[in-house]
Order: C-alpha cells, then structure tokens, then sequence
C-alpha cells in the first residue's frame, strides 16, 4: 500500500467520527505518514503508518502524553492499554489486529467513560 492510499483511508475512516474534528497531515515521504486527528486543543490520535516496514502505529494523546494505543510491527500486533499506556500488552487481546476504525471505537468508548465526550 502507497502513503497516498493509507491517507485517502485515514482521511475516509476519520469522516464517519463525528468526534474528529479535523485531520492533518503531519509528515510523508514515499514509505512513511504520519497524520493527526484532532478532536479537541489538548487530544488527538496520531497514526503513523511506515509501508516499507510493516509499521503502524495508532496513538490516543491527551494533555501531550500517550493514553491509549495500539502497535503493529512486522505483522506482530501490541496494546498499550489506557490506564497503563507504558505497558505492552502482548495478550490475545493486545495482539488482535485492528483497522483505524476498530481503533476510532475503543477510543470513542474510553474518551466517554473519562467524560471527556
């Protein structure tokens, strides 16, 4: 997959949440992307997608510091659970590959039960 192609994704999947308010391209070149959704002045997610790797990272930030995340390196998926985010959770549950939208849901749910939405 092209970083062109992963930023049509990104950009289509981030139009069905009404939470996300924005998206901005951060940086790209021809085998890495790094895009912002923004859903207020102190949160976003940042996903990070690096093609020739097998890398992707989708990260919720909130006040400048990792929430919640999920990691896929070399086909190999990890959780950074939201009340543990500097923890790797390499449980059948942290290892479950998911789509940015699988991702934009937990993220909706956890943002929610913080109150934050």
């Amino acid at each position: 997959m092209t970083t062109d192609a992963v930023e049509r994704d990104v950009r289509r999947s981030a139009s069905q949440w009404a939470f996300i308010q924005r998206v901005a391209t951060i940086d790209k070149t021809d085998f890495t992307i790094k895009l912002r959704l923004a859903i207020d002045v102190e949160c976003f997610v940042q996903v990070y997608v690096n093609t020739s790797k097998q890398l992707t990272s989708y990260t919720l930030v909130l006040n400048r510091s990792r929430i919640f995340g999920r990691d896929c390196e070399g086909g190999q998926w990890h959780r950074h659970p939201a009340g543990a985010p500097d923890m790797h959770d390499f449980s059948p549950e942290g290892q479950r590959a998911v789509s940015l939208d699988e991702f934009l849901r937990e993220v909706q749910q956890i943002l929610q039960e913080q109150g934050l939405l």
